[in-house]
């Protein structure tokens, strides 16, 4: 009886070696998986409280999160305002002390619910929270009001950014 023909001998150690680079290549995106410093997060709410005619404040509570395993220390935090015309300005950041006496003076706007996120804070591995950012724009009340969109940009120390908003304003 004939034996039916088999893969040739190269073919055979050329497809074990492939196979086998492929199992040593998952297996390292496995054990790699959540090693990057990354955030996510979402902008719960706005409010804006106008300083002057034409400048405002930006008061910006999100939800942030840290779906890695390692641990994101913010280097830099910028709020920045897609107008309607489609330019970005970005604002100036606000301290924790400072954002506390505008709001405790301008108490319409409310009083300041959570932490503000600042440089040097910490955010670790597989924690959520919530935070607050605040920024001052010299833009009237009604031309902030008519923008298209809100982005927090937050850069860990190692150089990693994330971005999350595009909250455009209600009419």
């Amino acid at each position: 009886m004939m034996k039916p023909p088999g893969l040739p001998p190269l073919a055979r150690n050329l497809l074990l070696g492939l196979m086998a680079v492929l199992v040593f290549a998952g297996v390292a995106v496995l054990l790699n998986h959540g090693s990057q410093a990354r955030l996510e997060g979402s902008i719960l709410k706005v409010r804006i409280v106008p300083t002057d005619d034409n400048a405002c404040l930006a008061v910006v509570d999100f939800r942030v999160k840290n779906p890695s395993s390692t641990m994101f220390q913010v280097k830099q935090l910028r709020i920045v305002a897609t107008l309607a015309d489609g330019s970005e300005v970005e604002g100036q950041t606000v301290p924790q002390v400072d954002l506390d006496r505008v709001l405790e003076y301008h108490k319409v706007a409310g009083t300041r619910y959570t932490p503000v996120l600042k440089e040097r804070d910490r955010v670790n591995g597989g924690v959520e929270e919530d935070r607050t950012a605040a920024a001052g724009f010299t833009l009237s009340e009604k031309v902030f009001q008519a923008r298209k969109g809100l982005t927090l940009k937050i850069q860990d120390a190692d150089g990693m950014a994330s971005e999350f908003g595009n909250v455009p304003a209600k009419p």
